[in-house]
């Protein structure tokens, strides 16, 4: 199976107020599309959960599914009892954790 997800990155801009001073601006942008391969559509969405796992100390990126048919299959995954068996790992991967 092949699904296409969309990259989004903050763009960290110094803006400047009308009456002054400076501010980031926290917009995302969208980046490029890449595409996901796997065997069937829950390994698509472990590696779309992966992909987005990996961006969570970056404010402001993200990965979003580029159909909306993808985006919804894959919340209802997540509410599913495979997420709920394998949610550990897909968080932790083979870290350890006291």
């Amino acid at each position: 199976m092949v699904a296409q997800i969309d990259y989004f990155d903050c763009l960290r801009r110094t803006l400047r107020y009308p009456n002054g001073g400076y501010y980031q601006d926290p917009s995302s942008e969208f980046i490029k599309t890449e595409t996901i391969e796997g065997k069937d559509e829950i390994e698509l969405f472990e590696i779309f959960y992966k992909k987005n796992n990996r961006l969570r100390y970056c404010n402001g990126s993200y990965y979003k599914w580029t159909d909306k048919v993808w985006e919804d299959k894959y919340a209802e995954w997540l509410k599913s009892d495979d997420y709920e068996k394998k949610s550990f790992n897909l968080y932790y991967g083979n870290g350890v954790v006291d």
